[in-house]
């Protein structure tokens, strides 16, 4: 269990010292949110500092798009034009990820990890998106941080962590609607005793039906010695997903500020 991979979640950009302090406590991986605008890669000097911070000791970088300002920025631009607003959704995604990511690439200080948030498609005021077009969002961003970061992993988050039949129907229809390659599927987990079963099955589904990793992200609570399920049953439910494919966790930073070690 040593082995896998140990994220916490950081608001903004720590200083380093931070990140060496998260190191000690079993850390390997930091993960943050990368509020996405138009014209972000103009002023993404903190976002380089924090990317060479993290690999300068050794560990590696989650970056989550959170694309709510950018696709609002579109609505505001072009209106609850479903259409219009796709098509220019779909390439403000991919220029500013593209351009953002080569900007960290050529520093680098490119990411390990890139990580899209799939319920941010049912979440866009006035706009009803058809799954076809939610694809597309989608594949524009996994192919820009391809093309900019050939090694960064994809990851795709769901918040449905429990239900089998919702998130393997959604995977499903995503690669028959011809969405782009991913490598981990992201479970987002509120820990609790009555639904540990039901996540432990979907994980071992869920990586077999899709060939893919499985992140357990129970990054929205940060006391986890107030639950019913610990961290070393997490643990040990990750190391038996089939194949290896188990890869690990995401914390809170307030959580390990209570906790004396998580290795």
């Amino acid at each position: 269990m040593s082995d896998l991979c140990r994220m916490v979640e950081v608001d903004g950009v720590p200083a380093k010292d931070r990140y060496n302090i998260l190191k000690t406590k079993g850390i390997n991986t930091i993960f943050s949110s990368i509020d996405m605008t138009d014209g972000i890669y103009d002023r993404a000097e903190a976002l380089v500092t924090m990317g060479s911070d993290i690999h300068s000791l050794g560990l590696k970088w989650c970056a989550n798009l959170a694309l709510s300002d950018l696709y609002q920025g579109v609505i505001a631009e072009v209106g609850a034009d479903n259409r219009m607003f796709v098509r220019k959704a779909e390439r403000a995604g991919f220029e500013n990820v593209h351009k953002l990511f080569t900007m960290l690439a050529g520093a680098g200080a490119a990411p390990d990890y890139v990580q899209i948030e799939i319920e941010t498609y049912n979440k866009i005021n006035g706009i009803s998106l058809s799954f076809e077009e939610q694809t597309r969002m989608i594949n524009a961003l996994i192919n820009a941080a391809k093309a900019a970061c050939s090694d960064s992993k994809i990851v795709l988050a769901t918040e449905d962590s429990t239900d089998n039949e919702k998130v393997k129907k959604w995977f499903s229809r995503f690669q028959v609607s011809g969405g782009k390659q991913f490598d981990i599927i992201s479970l987002k987990y509120d820990i609790n005793a009555e639904t540990f079963y039901d996540l432990s099955c979907n994980m071992s589904d869920l990586s077999r039906r899709f060939e893919a990793d499985i992140l357990i992200d129970i990054s929205g609570q940060d006391d986890i010695y107030s639950a019913d399920i610990s961290l070393e049953d997490i643990d040990s439910a990750i190391a038996i997903v089939p194949f290896d494919r188990g890869l690990g966790t995401v914390y809170s930073d307030e959580m390990l500020a209570k906790a004396n070690m998580v290795a």
